[in-house]
């Protein structure tokens, strides 16, 4: 099936079909390739940096034909989206840890590499014994001008949208995570100064001004779809 407007994805499961072993995306289009392209380069420099490795391999078939076959890797799960924020606290945390882990080369840089999709709840996967994997690296992006940690101010906004959806305010316990959340980032060197004065809105704006980024796809973030009032309620959290 479509994995977006120009690619296509096949699963491959094992041969009694009850367990995934790989997904195979291809594409002739120009924002396909370069879909494919960029995450084969994300996978490529996150596995530098990563103990857990994702094994994957870039097929060009023409130059108007790509493919890319990843492994799963074993043991690793997604968090049921439904999950309250108390409950995914934990797993934030454990997100963030893994962000100062990776990008630690980084520090006090305005700039640095972007994975452009992270969520709890698709692409950062967890084990038993707490790791973290980031997958689905196809909005990679290694040459603009990111701001450091927006990865992980989208992620945080995202989980505090998700909990206005159920409660219909942000709960004090999760601004007091949220602050916290940003001061582990501050304190870790790893928050752009493009980003540290109203975080949340800042990033807003650095999205909605860098759409392109996003290859016809920022439709699909959650930052987008959160009231401006929350963003708001949000940064005051922060600086207060």
């Amino acid at each position: 099936h479509r994995h977006n407007s120009e690619t296509f994805l096949i699963v491959s499961n094992n041969h009694q079909g009850s367990e995934t072993n790989s997904i195979i995306k291809s594409s002739t289009s120009i924002n396909g390739i370069d879909s494919i392209i960029s995450e084969y380069q994300g996978i490529n420099w996150y596995n530098n940096l990563s103990k857990n490795k994702i094994v994957c391999n870039l097929d060009i078939k023409t130059k108007t034909y790509y493919k890319i076959e990843i492994k799963l890797n074993k043991g690793f799960f997604n968090l049921n989206p439904n999950i309250i924020y108390q409950k995914i606290k934990k797993f934030l945390d454990l997100t963030i840890h893994h962000y100062i882990e990776i990008w630690h080369e980084y520090k006090n840089k305005m700039y640095s590499p972007f994975h452009g999709d992270l969520s709890l709840v698709g692409n950062v996967m967890f084990n038993d014994l707490n790791d973290v994997l980031f997958v689905d690296w196809e909005q990679f992006d290694n040459s603009c001008k990111i701001p450091t940690g927006l990865d992980m101010i989208m992620i945080i906004i995202e989980n505090v949208w998700y909990e206005t959806l159920r409660s219909n305010q942000i709960p004090k316990v999760v601004l007091n995570h949220v602050k916290k959340s940003i001061q582990k980032l501050i304190k870790a060197q790893l928050l752009s100064p493009l980003l540290q004065e109203k975080p949340a809105l800042s990033t807003l704006n650095f999205i909605n001004s860098n759409i392109g980024i996003w290859r016809g796809q920022h439709y699909k973030l959650p930052v987008l779809k959160v009231p401006k009032k929350y963003i708001i309620e949000i940064d005051n959290a922060i600086t207060n």
